[in-house]
């Protein structure tokens, strides 16, 4: 439920987004013609009528001003209204041989980061646009959230080396926005590599600073994992039953109570 209604609210803002772009254009008559025709068609809802019209706009060859915004358009329509994140790909990606304007090369970029992140699971790509977006001058106002993506682009990527280097380089710096996110990512990452000490003392270190309980609960639960593998079951086991009924997924915790209970009693026959 909570998912589709942020799914509704971001249509709902794509289209406030998307009405606002050629309120500053100049437009022939025919041009405009087809641009309220199209906005009307993403109104009704009817995303694939307002897609065939850009397309025909751009195949009219309009000035690249207008270029740049049916293509942004195209890529909100196929990616937020329509789910077809590789077709939008292509149109974020013209922008940036259509335009030096630093306004929409940051928000074509941004888009091309998150929805090959997120939605593609393409980390190469993603990387290449943190990277941009990270040494972009002047600063952006989102560098700190730029870098710590980048940092977790590596880390699903399995390059520990580098995804260490930029979550130390977060850790140094306690006005960071992802300063306490840092510590967590660090311990996700020696359990990735199996270094399960290590990541519950990274854990420990990220419990004193985080408040969001969700986090706290997600976090106690893979420190009773760490503590489960290196074969600390009377700590795993009470980590477990601490967050029983908190976690979303009772009956897992349950299962793991009883596995872990059913192992210690064999251990003392």
């Amino acid at each position: 439920m909570i998912q589709s209604k942020q799914q509704a609210k971001n249509k709902i803002l794509a289209l406030i987004f998307i009405s606002a772009f050629f309120i500053s254009c100049d437009f022939t008559p025919r041009l405009h013609k087809k641009i309220l025709e199209a906005q009307g068609y993403i109104k009704n809802q009817q995303y694939q009528k307002a897609i065939s019209q850009y397309q025909e706009i751009l195949k009219n060859n309009p000035p690249n001003d207008i270029k740049v915004k049916v293509n942004y358009q195209l890529g909100e329509l196929f990616s937020i209204n329509l789910g077809q994140n590789r077709k939008a790909l292509p149109h974020y990606t013209e922008i940036k041989t259509l335009t030096e304007s630093p306004i929409w090369l940051v928000k074509s970029e941004e888009r091309i980061g998150e929805i090959s992140f997120t939605y593609l699971k393409d980390y190469m790509l993603s990387e290449k646009s943190y990277k941009l977006l990270i040494n972009f001058t002047p600063r952006l106002e989102r560098y700190d959230f730029y870098q710590f993506r980048l940092a977790e682009t590596y880390l699903k990527s399995n390059r520990y080396d580098l995804a260490l280097k930029e979550l130390m380089s977060i850790q140094e710096s306690k006005g960071h926005k992802h300063y306490v996110d840092s510590f967590f990512q660090i311990g996700l990452l020696n359990f990735q590599k199996k270094n399960n000490q290590e990541a519950i003392n990274n854990w420990t270190e990220y419990l004193k600073r985080e408040t969001r309980k969700s986090k706290l609960v997600q976090t106690k639960f893979l420190m009773a994992n760490a503590y489960e593998s290196m074969e600390k079951l009377k700590q795993a086991y009470n980590l477990y039953y601490s967050i029983l009924g908190d976690y979303p997924n009772t009956e897992v915790v349950q299962n793991r109570l009883n596995s872990i209970y059913q192992r210690r009693v064999s251990r003392k026959r």
